[in-house]
């Protein structure tokens, strides 16, 4: 009879020769199990994987979670959007009248030109300083994501939202031209906190949690749900001022990032900041954090890459690349102002009216982006691909050196980066998501121009209604992007493109707020649209440039085509 082999005692050497002997008869492997050397207390970095694992599974999986609250956040940034263009519009209004006396004509004291050019240029000012505090709160917000983790980022930016929100509801009841300035002032605090933070920390969020070829689809649905949640708001907003007054949609607001504050520190996956390497010495450390405090800007420079028949050449993709996201946002950025200012100072919109406009247009936005955008990126890339077939390349066998380097396991238990590419990932899908950017640009600017046709009210709803169709650049941007960089630089990548586009929404504000307060003046506020279609045009042109780079199978890497 054979003796039972002890747990607890080494095993003797005539039982090590059995067991060996065994073991090499025996074709089947045994499963693992704890011994005497399993410890009964995980290491850290562990641990940190374990409350990953244990914060992203469920039934209500990591990304909807994400989903839901930039849906959320979005709402409450848009509560007051409408209601503030109409307040500068009163208040500019006020001022205007100290020194001037209404004769009793019109409808409405405050159709003036002057006060329409004017209300012009204060909103130009207000949004000038927004946009420039954002993108100093997009170094911040990316700083802040590698130091303390991109759920405790997004919701910084809450809490000095809601203070700002305070100040706001303050400078409305002191009203004129020193509630103008106090609201202008107060936007600073978008430094610190703004809605340009908590987009990039749900892009961030997309980008950890989803697989590669996967990536454009859900930066087209997370889209789909800020501007879901925008269409919300714009409408809300305006009813609460058409029902409670113009305080009303402020302070729904400040409840609102209230409670998102909660929602989200309860309910959104704890994904750790990075973590560095103890043996790193203190001059590699420092040199470290400039460069990554400076990688995002260093991203668009022209660099020397090898090719695909090994030869190399100066890649100006990137370059390309980021001057056609500025160009279009540059064309684009404004025409939601544009809207408004047009209804309002032209068709005598009021508040619910410019609401209930921009609301349908970002209701359909959000329709084209979750629904329709991952069907187009899907079809058009099977269509590029030529057959559905097409043999994939075999999984890369990674190793990460740390715990905490590992992929996240699925709700099913199995490790995303372990299988499988699709057969539209780098090959074709890239292909095809560029030619959608520039089409998509092309076809924007067209329909942007027609606009400048609009004799009627009912034009701006039709135009709000068919613009949205063309509204995917910026997911589309994103996803060809991360197809230029290494994995570890994505983040950066992707504060790259939201500075960007920040930067080019200061310059679209200064530029055709002047454009169109000059308009204004001649009577003609309308040409600002075809301002805005032929700036478009451009960006179309430096995109058809851009050539996407071809993987290198046998390297399992991407390089230029020759």
């Amino acid at each position: 009879m054979p003796a039972v082999q002890s747990y607890t005692e080494p095993p003797s050497p005539s039982s090590a020769a059995s067991s060996s002997s065994s073991s090499t008869r025996s074709t089947i492997k045994p499963d693992a199990a704890p011994n005497e050397t399993t410890a009964l207390l995980l290491p850290k970095d562990d641990v940190d994987v374990h409350i990953r694992s244990k914060g992203i599974a469920g039934f209500f999986g990591p990304v909807p979670r994400v989903f839901f609250t930039s849906t959320l956040l979005s709402m409450t940034f848009a509560f007051t959007q409408t209601t503030l263009v109409y307040a500068f519009r009163v208040m500019t209004c006020e001022e205007y009248y100290k020194t001037h006396t209404w004769d009793g004509q019109g409808k409405d004291r405050c159709n003036v030109p002057y006060v329409e050019a004017k209300t012009a240029r204060q909103i130009a000012i207000m949004s000038t300083v927004t946009v420039s505090a954002m993108i100093a709160n997009l170094f911040l917000s990316g700083w802040s994501i590698k130091k303390f983790g991109v759920k405790a980022t997004m919701f910084q930016q809450t809490f000095w939202a809601a203070l700002r929100n305070l100040c706001q509801m303050y400078a409305i009841k002191t009203g004129a031209g020193t509630g103008m300035l106090i609201i202008q002032s107060t936007q600073l605090f978008n430094i610190l906190g703004s809605a340009g933070g908590y987009q990039i920390a749900s892009n961030v969020f997309v980008s950890m949690l989803v697989p590669a070829e996967e990536r454009t689809k859900q930066f087209g649905v997370l889209a789909g749900m800020i501007m879901l949640g925008s269409s919300l708001g714009y409408t809300l907003g305006g009813l609460a001022y058409t029902y409670y007054g113009l305080l009303a949609p402020f302070q729904c607001a400040f409840g609102l990032l209230c409670f998102c504050t909660v929602f989200g520190a309860l309910f959104l996956p704890y994904l750790p900041p990075e973590v560095q390497d103890k043996k790193e010495d203190s001059k590699g450390t420092e040199e470290k954090k400039k460069q990554s405090f400076l990688a995002p800007l260093k991203l668009f420079i022209p660099r020397i890459v090898e090719t695909s028949d090994g030869k190399s050449k100066r890649d100006y993709n990137l370059l390309l690349l980021g001057a056609g996201a500025f160009v279009s946002v540059l064309a684009t950025g404004y025409v939601h102002l544009a809207l408004q200012l047009v209804g309002t100072d032209v068709f005598d919109f009021t508040p619910s009216e410019s609401g209930m406009m921009l609301s349908g247009n970002l209701l359909i936005r959000a329709f084209f982006l979750s629904i329709c955008f991952p069907r187009i990126i899907t079809y058009g890339r099977r269509l590029i691909s030529h057959r559905k077939d097409v043999p994939t390349g075999a999984a890369r066998d990674e190793h990460p050196e740390r715990p905490i380097e590992a992929e996240e396991p699925d709700d099913i238990g199995a490790p995303r980066e372990d299988q499988a590419r699709q057969p539209t990932d780098v090959q074709h899908g890239s292909t095809f998501d560029l030619y959608f950017l520039r089409w998509s640009i092309f076809v924007d600017g067209l329909l942007t121009g027609l606009t400048t046709l609009s004799t009627q009210g009912w034009h701006l709803y039709l135009a709000a209604g068919v613009l949205p169709f063309a509204s995917a650049t910026g997911a589309a941007c994103k996803g060809v992007t991360l197809d230029f960089v290494e994995p570890h630089q994505r983040a950066d990548a992707l504060s790259a493109i939201a500075l960007i586009e920040k930067v080019a929404q200061v310059s679209t504000i200064s530029l055709f707020s002047n454009i169109f307060a000059v308009l204004s003046e001649q009577g003609k506020p309308t040409l600002v649209f075809s301002a805005n279609g032929a700036t478009a045009m451009v960006a179309f042109i430096l995109l058809l440039f851009v050539r996407m780079p071809r993987p290198k199978l046998e390297e399992g890497r991407i390089a230029l085509p020759a």
